[in-house]
Parts: C-alpha cells; sequence; structure tokens
C-alpha cells in the first residue's frame, strides 16, 4: 500500500507549477519529496492532560531544560515519543 502524504494547498499548488515547468523547458519533472512527521506535536494542556501534572509543574520543567519540548515563539510543544522516553528515563532513575 502505497503511504498517504499530506501536504498543504500553497505546496502541491508549487510542485504542479514545477513539474509544469520542467515539462515545458524539455526537462524530467522530478517531484520534491516532503516529509512530514505523523506524530502530531502535543500542546502544554495535552502534555499536562498526558503527564498528569500541573501546567507549573511543566513549566518549571520546560525552563529548567530538564523535558524535550520545542519552542515556537511563545508556544512550547511537545513530541509523544520524547515524552515517553523521558519518562522511561526518569523511571530509571537516569533524568532529572
Amino acid at each position: 500500500m502505497d503511504p498517504i502524504i499530506l501536504t498543504s494547498k500553497e505546496e502541491l499548488q508549487a510542485l504542479i507549477r514545477e513539474s509544469y515547468r520542467a515539462l515545458r523547458e524539455g526537462e524530467e519533472a522530478v517531484p520534491t519529496i516532503i516529509t512530514i512527521d505523523p506524530q502530531p506535536l502535543l500542546t502544554v494542556d495535552e502534555a499536562v492532560e498526558y503527564l498528569r501534572i500541573s501546567k507549573n509543574t511543566l513549566y518549571g520543567y520546560t525552563s529548567k531544560g530538564c523535558i524535550p519540548h520545542i519552542k515556537q515563539g511563545k508556544r512550547v510543544l511537545f513530541r509523544k515519543s520524547q515524552l515517553d522516553a523521558w519518562l522511561d528515563a526518569k523511571q530509571r532513575g537516569t533524568a532529572q
């Protein structure tokens, strides 16, 4: 079964334009492959619910740098797989 590829309308239009331009110019069209992380990012509220801790505790962990997180502007996001790894390491006593 072929994988499902998610893309935005703008990216799809750009790929079509690029392919059309290449065909007009006699080149072989080579589509650009865009990889998307299949795992969505969790918001602070979702991470708090998943970890079963308070918001203050989560923000404390992020400010100390002891929990993996992604900062996009003012937004703080989390990958579930990284939170799972962090919990596993914490359970073994190797994390803060």
